[in-house]
């Protein structure tokens, strides 16, 4: 199996912060014209704003961090908070399923931690992919039909 090294896609993500982080200023700047804030409730709103264009900040940093490489024996899990490896042993099972939106996703159990992938990641076809060759050539249940072994 070749070895790939799939992104967090960080659009879906980021975008709604931007918007929030240009919208809000028009907003309170018109309300501000409007009604006057005093001294103090205009601190709290500029507080907000900081701290929410912290977190955005953080979440970019984080999702840009992520990473996810299936190679022949292992899945490997990275971030900027270091770097998880899965074997598979440590696989107790893999389930698909679809959430509202029907996008798939498939949840990875282990003995510690359970692990998820998402059409966040690019190229999630692929993933898709060297994950079911995965399953197959290591015998990890699952909960697809025609797939359950052991």
């Amino acid at each position: 199996m070749e070895e790939h090294d799939y992104t967090y896609k960080m659009g879906p993500l980021i975008l709604p912060g931007l918007f929030f982080l240009v919208i809000y200023p028009m907003v309170v700047g018109a309300i501000y014209l409007v009604t006057r804030f005093s001294r103090l409730e205009l601190q709290i709103l500029i507080l907000i704003y900081l701290v929410t264009a912290f977190c955005i900040f953080g979440l970019w940093i984080f999702a840009k961090s992520k990473h996810v490489r299936i190679e022949d024996q292992q899945i490997i899990f990275k971030s900027i908070l270091g770097e998880y490896t899965i074997e598979p042993a440590d696989v107790r099972r893999v389930v698909f399923y679809w959430n509202a939106k029907g996008q798939e996703i498939a949840q990875i159990w282990t003995k510690r931690k359970n692990f998820y992938l998402s059409e966040f990641y690019f190229p999630f076809p692929e993933l898709m992919s060297d994950l079911e060759y995965f399953i197959e050539d290591h015998e990890i249940r699952t909960n697809l039909s025609g797939r359950l072994t052991g």
